[in-house]
């Protein structure tokens, strides 16, 4: 079963296949690193995910708010980079742009939301993370999200 599976993973030639047979948007998740995210836009890519697949599948992989810096410089603006994980306040949301990314994709908190309240839950997270990044916004001196970048960050040394 396993010798199955391994023989039909995907590859680079798989993602250029399939950008030669449509048009519609190509955008690859699970890059974590910056050698992936040059042969994603080589293939053919629009853009990227940076993810880890939520870290359940393989022991040791690193959080996608580490990956993405190297991800983001690799592929130098040439297609968007979103990030997918970790994302649990505004903030997160703050650094997640700080670093690289132009966008972030949001699950557990919808599901947190989903299930205390429906769609109504839903409703309300999205609108706890534009209020705390917002607020963030402020608090860091940036009107725009043009305006996010690494200068945010605190780093010792």
């Amino acid at each position: 079963m396993v010798a199955i599976a391994v023989a039909a993973a995907a590859t680079w030639a798989d993602v250029e296949w399939l950008r030669a047979q449509t048009r519609l948007p190509l955008v690859l998740k699970g890059i974590l690193g910056a050698a992936d995210a040059r042969l994603a836009v080589a293939a053919g890519a629009d853009g990227v995910i940076v993810s880890n697949h939520g870290g359940r599948t393989l022991d040791g992989l690193p959080a996608t708010i580490d990956a993405l810096p190297a991800v983001a410089e690799a592929i130098d603006a040439r297609a968007p980079v979103l990030m997918d994980g970790g994302i649990r306040r505004g903030t997160d949301v703050l650094k997640a742009i700080a670093l690289g990314a132009r966008a972030v994709l949001v699950g557990r908190p919808y599901v947190h939301g989903l299930a205390v309240a429906g769609a109504a839950g839903v409703a309300h997270v999205v609108d706890m993370l534009r209020s705390e990044l917002e607020a963030a916004m402020v608090l860091s001196g940036r009107r725009r999200l043009a305006e996010i970048d690494r200068s945010l960050l605190w780093q010792a040394g």
